[in-house]
Order: C-alpha cells, then sequence, then structure tokens
C-alpha cells in the first residue's frame, strides 16, 4: 500500500509516522521550514498522554508530480488551504483515492468539481496538536477514532482498507454513512468553542470561568443544531443529540471538563488561535447554512464577531 500525507503539521505528521512504524509504504508532503526539519530531523513526535518522544525518518517530498503513484492521499490541512492544492491533486490521475481530512461545512461538492465524485472520501481526524520549534507535541489516547465516511454513505471497499491500515498502526477507525451531516454537526459545536476562546482574549482557563461566555456558547450550539435539523440533516453521531436536549448547565459541566484542563488547551486554544483563518472559514460556510434555513441566530452571530 503506498500512501501520502499531504499536509505536515501535527496530524499529518504523527499520522505519516504510525503509517510508516506500521511498516506501510508512506512519504509525507512538506514545504518550507518543515520541509527542512524532516529532511534534517525526521518526525520528531512528542506523545502528550505517553509522554514519550519517537524520531521516524519519513520519506518527505515538496511537490506531487503528475505522474507519482499512490493508493491513498490523505490531504490533512486547514480547510481554507486545501483550495491551493486542488489543481496539484487534479493534475495527477493515478490516485483515485483523495482522503480530506478536516473541518468542513459545504460537503464535497467543492472538492468533486475539481476532482470527480469517484475520488473523494471525507473524513475527520481524532487528535490535536501543535507545532513547536522541529517538533510536534500530539494529544491521543486509546479511544481516539478517526471518522471516515464515502459520500453515497455506503461501506466501500477503500474504506474497508483505510480501517485496516490504521488499525495496524494502531488507530480506531469508524465508519459514517452520512459523512456529510457529520461533518456540519462538527462546526456547529467546534465554532462556537472556538469563537467563545477568542471572546475570552485565548485563555482557554479564563473561559471556564467566564459564565457569560459559556452560557453563549452552548446557546450558539443549540442554534446550529437547530439550523441543521430544520435543513433535515440528521445527527451525526448521535451521541451528540446530548447537546441538543440536555440542559444548559449540564452542558456546561461537561464542557468545563474539556475545556478547562491542558488538554483543551493543546487540542482546542492552540488551533482556535493558529488556526484563525480556518475558523473564519467554517464560520462562513455555517453562516450560508443560517441562511439557507430563513433561521435567526443571534448567538451565533454574536460570537463570530470575536474573530472578525
Amino acid at each position: 500500500m503506498r500512501v501520502l500525507i499531504y499536509g505536515a503539521g501535527a496530524i499529518g505528521s504523527f499520522y505519516a509516522a504510525q503509517l510508516f512504524t506500521a511498516g506501510y509504504d508512506v512519504t509525507i508532503l512538506a514545504r518550507g521550514k518543515r520541509l527542512e526539519d524532516i529532511k534534517k530531523h525526521g518526525v520528531v513526535i512528542d506523545h502528550f498522554f505517553q509522554k514519550q518522544q519517537t524520531v521516524t525518518n519519513v520519506p518527505v517530498i515538496e511537490r506531487l508530480e503528475n505522474n507519482d503513484v499512490y493508493d491513498f492521499i490523505f490531504v490533512i490541512m486547514q480547510k481554507n488551504q486545501t483550495y491551493e492544492i486542488l489543481p496539484n491533486l487534479k493534475e495527477n490521475r493515478f490516485c483515485n483515492n483523495i482522503v480530506f481530512f478536516g473541518n468542513n461545512g459545504k460537503g464535497g461538492e467543492e472538492y468533486i468539481e475539481s476532482l470527480g465524485k469517484e475520488r473523494v472520501i471525507l473524513g475527520f481526524p481524532s487528535i490535536g496538536g501543535k507545532r513547536e520549534g522541529h517538533k510536534i507535541i500530539v494529544a491521543y489516547s486509546e479511544n481516539s477514532s478517526i471518522t471516515i465516511g464515502e459520500l453515497d454513505g455506503i461501506v466501500s471497499r477503500r474504506l474497508v482498507d483505510i480501517a485496516t491500515m490504521f488499525d495496524r498502526a494502531g488507530l480506531i477507525v469508524k465508519t459514517s454513512d452520512d459523512i456529510d451531516s457529520w461533518l456540519k454537526y462538527h462546526i456547529a459545536l467546534v465554532s462556537p468553542l472556538a469563537n467563545g476562546i477568542h471572546m475570552a482574549k485565548k485563555n482557554n482557563f479564563e473561559l471556564i470561568h467566564n459564565k457569560e461566555a459559556m452560557l453563549l456558547m452552548i446557546k450558539a450550539i443549540k442554534e446550529g443544531f437547530k439550523v441543521l435539523k430544520k435543513l433535515k440533516f440528521p445527527i451525526r453521531p448521535k451521541r451528540m443529540r446530548t447537546l441538543h436536549y440536555y440542559p444548559n448547565f449540564v452542558i456546561i459541566r461537561i464542557l468545563k471538563r474539556t475545556i478547562g484542563t491542558e488538554v483543551g488547551k493543546l487540542v482546542l486554544r492552540e488551533h482556535a488561535i493558529t488556526a484563525k483563518e480556518e475558523m473564519r472559514k467554517i464560520a462562513d460556510e455555517f453562516q450560508e447554512l443560517i441562511k439557507e434555513s430563513g433561521m435567526i441566530t443571534p448567538s451565533i452571530n454574536e460570537l463570530v464577531e470575536y474573530i472578525k
């Protein structure tokens, strides 16, 4: 199995190292300083929970050539950055399995227009982290799970192949029968959380003690769920129903346990800050859904102002 990881940030680097260590023919695509760092140091990862560091000499390239052959290409980068690489992916006709891992409020339509429906798979990674010099710090646990899905909801042979590949690398994969809805509900959750971080002056520990901000985030999350429900998107994953139906004080307790920790700082705060352009992008994508629904979303709109 020949694999290209297109994107050498925290998540892409981690997956490349894990798959390479599991024995797969993996290459990672990086540019600029990150390319230099991998060539010089390898993929250096500090595993947050496991309290260990690994160094993996994953082969690295700077560009995907038109005649390069891969069984799978995993695109792992911020949503606003994916548009820049679509021409490169389109020019290469030797890989029919391109997996876009990450935030996505518009489904597969933009990717299909460029690449064709048969080449596109959507998914979401299960970890968080950040770059620190030439190192990557990554937070994941044995319960972390990757979610993938075909646009038509079937469990195809290639989804099984992806699950087998990551399972061999020690990572759990779950398939979704409606990956588009899954990704939209994820944005309905993560966008208010990220914007709430900015409301609390980019401090996740300050956020959990800001009652106004916590309540505003929960109202925004519930508004987003109502928008998606009106547009006939079923709740995915089903456990997200708790955020729709639980009373606010219960959700506050749940979120405090997630946000107000060092893991919350690494996974949520760091991404909210370093990926601010992406947070704007997915907020704009959700605004299109709000407009389509015809609903009024004052809490979402108030939070959005903190990232403009």
